[in-house]
């Protein structure tokens, strides 16, 4: 029988924020515990370092310029068909619980896209907003379970702080998803696709006790870093993405920093009870299971906040854990790995074709990336209104080296992460690395035309071959 899927994202959760992945400040029992007995994937990397773009690449196993989704916002063109959709032609009953946003926020809370593929979609984007929503199945649950709750939260939004663990974002997505798995269509394999919130800013949401399950004496300080000395482009978004925490330290940084982990420690407590209902349920063993998350947090790290055009490890490394079906034995992986191949690992357990989308490369198979890309294409647009910037930066990255290009400005970042894995000693104007920079350039740009060709060359269609042409094309060389 095929086997059930549960994959799990969270929401702007660097790697290392994980005690599977050496971080001792959190309380992350059951999901260290599921790295035990699956895979641990040391360099999994986003597409793009902001939300919606990146998640749009894991659902359609496309990088941008294949779904056309670039800025923060964007909507999924709606020919675009999802994982889901190519799922239930392999006989899957597919459901969402939580949050999606492969597109703008007041699209999806008002509108579905006809190529989701969900059976059964229970949408949320976030905990505090768009509580009267058409999809927004979150704010439903608390006007029937917890109707004081719900007019909290409509009243004050994201300044309604603290949240019960009771109604909170993670409990009802934990809950509704372990109800999903029980009451499943048993004669269908299950797709079950889990969006968190957590541990998105703002970082005062968790519940209070969750502070508790931190340890403090393993606090983890910030690499500090000197902005200004950053080159131009990076410099220009930092201050445009987060300019009130920019240079954040002390008790700023540490309450940022308490509630961030507070976040991802609650969301590991309840995440249990998915876990739970599938061995309730005697599928565990016969499940694929991924956790992953769609970008970083770089969280005062040299010296910057939030998400964008930082390409440090904080930002662009995110956390990767499956467990195949019937895996028992626990193992890590250093193979270089894109978001965009989650749609393939789990098209391919499906029992798809791993060569429908080439780009997107199944954990499975033996083909491996010769080195992983993150693209920034500018947040300066969405369906609200527009960020006043824009900038356009790639980053490069293989078993030993970063390199960061910050195209609007010919500026550049290199980093040599074998002997400099904390990022500090930028090589890009050492007349020593040239030869460096230009082989990953090469690198890149031979990718990159590759599949500029592969997705338009199409596009304006192709005629036969002109009958004055034939006899060189039929030439033996």
């Amino acid at each position: 029988m095929k086997p059930n899927i549960v994959f799990i994202t969270s929401d702007q959760q660097r790697r290392d924020s994980l005690g599977i992945y050496g971080c001792r400040y959190v309380s992350t029992p059951n999901l260290d515990r599921l790295g035990s007995q699956a895979t641990v994937y040391e360099h999994c990397y986003c597409n793009a370092p902001v939300c919606t773009p990146s998640r749009a690449c894991m659902m359609t196993g496309k990088t941008m310029p294949g779904h056309g989704v670039y800025n923060l916002f964007d909507i999924l063109p709606e020919n675009e068909k999802m994982l889901p959709y190519y799922l239930r032609e392999q006989g899957y009953e597919t459901a969402l619980v939580g949050k999606l946003h492969v597109s703008g926020t007041e699209y999806e809370v008002n509108k579905r896209n006809p190529g989701d593929g969900f059976d059964i979609y229970d949408l949320a984007h976030e905990p505090s907003v768009y509580t009267e929503a058409p999809y927004n199945a979150y704010a439903r649950w608390l006007l029937e379970n917890y109707p004081d709750e719900w007019r909290a939260i409509r009243a004050q939004g994201r300044k309604r702080k603290h949240r019960s663990a009771e109604t909170h974002f993670s409990t009802w997505v934990s809950q509704r998803s372990a109800e999903v798995i029980r009451n499943r269509d048993k004669s269908k394999p299950l797709y079950l696709q889990v969006g968190y919130f957590d541990p998105h800013n703002p970082y005062d949401h968790y519940p209070l006790e969750s502070e508790q399950l931190l340890h403090p004496e393993y606090y983890p300080e910030v690499i500090p870093d000197d902005v200004s000395a950053m080159p131009e482009a990076l410099q220009l978004e930092a201050h445009y993405h987060c300019p009130a925490t920019l240079g954040a330290t002390g008790d700023t940084n540490r309450k940022i920093r308490t509630g961030y982990f507070a976040g991802v420690s609650f969301l590991d407590q309840q995440i249990e009870k998915i876990f739970q209902a599938l061995k309730d349920e005697g599928i565990f063993d016969n499940t694929l299971i991924i956790y992953t998350s769609d970008h970083g947090d770089m969280l005062g790290d040299h010296g910057l906040y939030s998400k964008g055009a930082m390409f440090y490890e904080q930002g662009v490394n995110v956390p990767l854990i499956v467990k195949f079906p019937h895996q028992t034995q626990g193992c890590r992986s250093e193979d270089l790995v894109m978001l965009e191949d989650m749609f393939s690992t789990i098209y391919t357990a499906a029992g798809g074709d791993a060569s429908f989308r080439p780009e997107s490369l199944p954990l499975q198979g033996e083909k491996k990336h010769e080195f992983a890309m993150t693209e920034y294409r500018g947040c300066g647009k969405f369906d609200l209104m527009g960020f006043p910037h824009i900038l356009h930066a790639t980053m490069i990255r293989t078993a030993e080296w970063k390199l960061n290009l910050y195209h609007d400005t010919c500026d550049g970042q290199l980093f040599h992460l074998t002997e400099d894995p904390q990022e500090k000693n930028n090589l890009y104007h050492d007349p020593a690395c040239a030869g460096k920079i230009m082989e990953l350039m090469q690198m890149y740009l031979r990718y990159d035309t590759e599949r500029d060709y592969n997705y338009n060359a199409e596009r304006g269609g192709r005629s036969g071959i002109p009958g004055f042409a034939k006899a060189i094309c039929e030439i033996k060389l």
